[in-house]
């Protein structure tokens, strides 16, 4: 996702669920504490937070845009991982399920911001059908960007979750997001999808647009 900020190169993507008893906290620490305080991490370039439609076991989405994969090895990401405030020491109790995908960026094209957001992961698949995929979703009606990334097996997973990377040995997944003007535009895509794309079955979510960050300058 392209903007004046300048190319992002790669993506770190989370899905997660959280204790609904504190849901309210949640998005309060989220939004003013986790996000920003990822954000003075240099080379995280934006941070867009989602709410899921319709999926209970993950239902939050974060995406974090950065100038290299190598920002999740630097020393200030690694000092937030493994110094956490209170607040954030607290929190982390009551996460329910994540999934963490860092990705390099294949292609990233987007005119504006979308509200909503469907983001499908794809084991393995052939480049060239996918790209023609992708071009199809781009001409969808109310579509104003779509994106595709490659995950980067090669990083560290988080020391506190107890989460295991993909199996290397498998093909490499594929993460696809397309923005929209909104949520039924999704829908309707979502049953039509391209022919490409719908052979690989993907995992398919549909996220409205909850906060949009940027890290200072």
């Amino acid at each position: 996702m392209r903007d004046a900020l300048g190319a992002a190169s790669a993506w770190l993507a989370l899905w997660n669920g959280f204790d609904p008893a504190l849901d309210a906290e949640y998005n309060d620490w989220h939004a003013r504490e986790h996000v920003p305080e990822r954000l003075t991490v240099p080379g995280m370039l934006r941070a867009s937070r989602y709410r899921a439609v319709d999926d209970a076991v993950y239902p939050y989405f974060t995406l974090y845009e950065m100038a290299s994969i190598d920002v999740l090895a630097s020393a200030e990401y690694q000092a937030l991982l493994q110094q956490p405030t209170d607040w954030t020491r607290r929190m982390r109790t009551s996460f329910g399920e994540l999934l963490r995908i860092p990705c390099q960026v294949i292609e990233s094209a987007a005119g504006v911001r979308g509200t909503a957001l469907m983001s499908l992961q794809i084991r393995g698949g052939d480049a060239v059908a996918l790209q023609a995929g992708m071009r199809e979703l781009a001409a969808a009606a109310g579509v104003v960007g779509v994106h595709s990334g490659r995950e980067d097996t090669a990083v560290a997973p988080l020391p506190w979750h107890g989460g295991a990377p993909l199996a290397v040995e498998a093909p490499a997944t594929h993460l696809l997001m397309v923005e929209a003007q909104s949520l039924e535009h999704l829908r309707a895509l979502a049953g039509a999808l391209p022919a490409e794309i719908a052979a690989l079955q993907p995992v398919l979510r549909l996220h409205r647009l909850l906060t949009l960050h940027h890290a200072r300058r």
